[in-house]
């Protein structure tokens, strides 16, 4: 796709350190659930990066585009990214994906670490749309706070909003009861290695996965 703008309409934050930004275009945006895009910020310092990966949190048949976003690290990035104001206009390029969605599956387990939970409400709201039939089994494991938590316990079939230090315990809990899931793992790249060794562990291997790339370890 060639480069699209993205107006700004505003800037919800969530938590400390962690927004939701939320854009519109003048023109439909072909993406899928799931899917991520290349944002460029306009104006950037000379010799700074201005384009990053990000993961929609919202999916196509939604009237708006949301990325959330953890800005602890102060990067100049992020902190260009915090100084828009409503109606700022950010490009948008290279729409790719990790994931597969939707697949063939009677259940899928998402497991996500810290705003990890994106592309997963992307998926959840996805299914809720076009009426899927699968089990959505939701994890999410976080050292505070727990983005978007209240929609996505309405739209799971299950889920369990935990600390990082129980989520060995509930791999192999969920691995015995669901063998036959497809696996879905999003979140820093520690967190994903460390998830991933935990569920081929427990005998899984059908397991897709989203590395956020440029973040630290989740919070």
């Amino acid at each position: 796709m060639q480069e699209e703008k993205l107006s700004l309409i505003e800037r919800r934050e969530e938590y400390a350190g962690v927004d939701t930004y939320i854009f519109k275009s003048a023109n439909p945006i072909p993406y899928e659930a799931g899917q991520y895009g290349h944002v460029r910020l306009f104006g950037m310092p000379p010799g700074e990066k201005p384009v990053r990966e990000l993961s929609f949190a919202t999916a196509p048949h939604e009237n708006a585009i949301w990325f959330g976003i953890d800005s602890r690290s102060g990067s100049p990035y992020q902190q260009k990214l915090k100084s828009l104001k409503p109606n700022d206009i950010v490009g948008l390029f290279k729409v790719k994906r990790h994931m597969i969605w939707p697949p063939k599956e009677s259940d899928v387990v998402m497991i996500a670490g810290g705003i990890g939970i994106t592309p997963f409400r992307s998926f959840l709201m996805d299914r809720a749309h076009k009426r899927l039939s699968m089990g959505a089994i939701v994890i999410h494991a976080s050292r505070d706070a727990f983005l978007y938590g209240d929609e996505i316990s309405n739209l799971a079939t299950e889920y369990s909003a935990i600390g990082r230090e129980k989520l060995p315990e509930l791999l192999h809990t969920t691995a015995k009861n669901h063998p036959r899931a497809r696996y879905y793992i999003a979140g820093s790249p520690g967190f994903v290695t460390s998830a991933l060794e935990n569920l081929k562990q427990e005998g899984i291997e059908r397991i897709e996965s989203d590395v956020f790339k440029g973040l630290g370890e989740e919070q």
